[in-house]
């Protein structure tokens, strides 16, 4: 229990303390600010967060659990742990500037404690920390576990009906611009998180073109699932009781483990819990969308809730080259192309520095605001550095890339509005 129990000896570090549903809550807030009124408003929130996910989840065996919150200015980007009784969060910025982000982070973090701490999947525990640990199963430890963050923060009253919707649409939006969603299934790029997610590279990959985030569609599969579920039972049933039903099988009912209680649990447990607490059959919902590379089936899960995706192109968006960059003194540096695209089409290849779009410098300017003033398929000459030399190249640009809404049907059926209305809380 030692290595999985965070320890911090701080002269400058708050510590707030709550109780919920018979549980002691401690915030521990480490900060090189002031403390100011968002540190309390950041403890309401997790007390509203802790409250909302308790009431889903079987009460867990704890008498005591800790947030730990590092604020820090000079960090890259933040981050979170799960602790099996506590997790350790940084964020970057104040209390201040970083209270929305404390409380999304901390609401995913928190539902580890069941999805995780818990329930574990096979290979996640015991641990030998001196290799690598392998599990088709991350979509469902850290995607589901982002889609409940999501859902808590709906049920806690700390978004709206809106806002979850819009986040919603925004993750669909991401995974349907990745061009890896075609070739790396969910379960594939769980196993290979060891090799890409956040490890550095020491030679030229093409992942930026072959890979997903088993976040990202992990929290795209558990909104599909409970959907799904909730349809197929008219109402009756919902992911959130598969949830419960895997803790107590495979916590609350199993053998004793190194640490802690309980038994971990393979791929085919997941289908098989689904099938069991829906009475459907789900084999071909994750032969296709967990196993496979299927477009995911938006349209008709939404539906089935009276909702619908719309895709636009937002009012103004400069049309796409296909490429991505990064800057550098003389200009942007090409750091990937995405395939069939129009810098694919034209010729442009990766490690090229692109210094003017019509002889417009590059060389401060972003390139969609350079692109702004062209139609999709214009044809513009790009002066390009390529091993020492300058080239010109001229690319035919590609449709800006569509944005997403997810937004209610006007003519939804009582059966529509039923789902979505015990979805998305009356």
């Amino acid at each position: 229990m030692l290595v999985d129990t965070p320890v911090e000896i701080s002269a400058d570090c708050s510590v707030d303390e709550f109780r919920e549903a018979g549980k002691t809550f401690r915030v521990a807030i480490h900060s090189f600010s002031e403390r100011d009124a968002e540190a309390a408003t950041l403890v309401d929130g997790l007390r509203k967060i802790v409250r909302s996910e308790m009431a889903m989840m079987p009460s867990p065996d704890f008498e005591h659990y800790t947030f730990i919150f590092h604020f820090a200015p000079d960090v890259s980007l933040g981050d979170g742990m799960e602790h099996f009784n506590s997790t350790d969060i940084v964020i970057r910025g104040s209390p201040a500037d970083g209270l929305v982000e404390a409380l999304e982070t901390a609401a995913h973090e928190f539902f580890h404690l069941w999805n995780v701490k818990r329930l574990r999947p096979q290979s996640l525990g015991p641990f030998d920390y001196t290799h690598e640990t392998y599990t088709r199963s991350l979509w469902f430890a850290e995607g589901v576990t982002s889609y409940y963050a999501y859902v808590h923060l709906l049920r806690a009253g700390l978004w709206s009906r809106q806002e979850f919707l819009k986040r919603l649409a925004e993750e669909i939006r991401q995974l349907e611009s990745e061009p890896g969603r075609k070739l790396m299934s969910a379960e594939s790029s769980s196993f290979n998180a060891w090799f890409y997610d956040r490890s550095p590279q020491m030679q030229e990959t093409n992942f930026a073109n072959a890979t997903i985030s088993y976040y990202n569609k992990g929290l795209l599969l558990g909104m599909l699932l409970d959907l799904e579920i909730r349809s197929r039972t008219g109402g009756r049933k919902s992911l959130d009781d598969v949830m419960r039903a895997m803790v107590q099988k495979f916590y609350e009912g199993g053998n004793s483990s190194y640490y802690a209680r309980g038994r971990t649990y393979e791929e085919k447990d997941i289908v098989e819990t689904g099938n069991e607490v829906s009475g459907a059959d789900f084999a071909s919902f994750f032969e296709k969308y967990v196993e496979g590379t299927d477009p995911l089936p938006y349209a008709t899960t939404l539906a089935a809730a009276g909702l619908e995706l719309r895709a636009t192109v937002p009012p103004g968006a400069a049309p796409s080259l296909g490429a991505l960059t990064q800057r550098e003194a003389r200009g942007l540096k090409i750091v990937a192309i995405r395939p069939g695209s129009g810098a694919d089409r034209g010729g442009l290849s990766r490690d090229d520095v692109l210094t003017a779009a019509d002889d417009l410098s590059l060389a401060t300017a972003a390139l969609d605001e350079r692109l702004k003033i062209y139609p999709a398929g214009a044809q513009v000459p790009f002066t390009v550095i390529r091993h020492g030399k300058e080239e010109r190249i001229t690319v035919a640009l590609d449709p800006p890339p569509n944005s997403y809404s997810i937004e209610e049907l006007p003519r939804a059926t009582p059966e529509q509005v039923n789902i979505r209305e015990l979805w998305l809380g009356k």
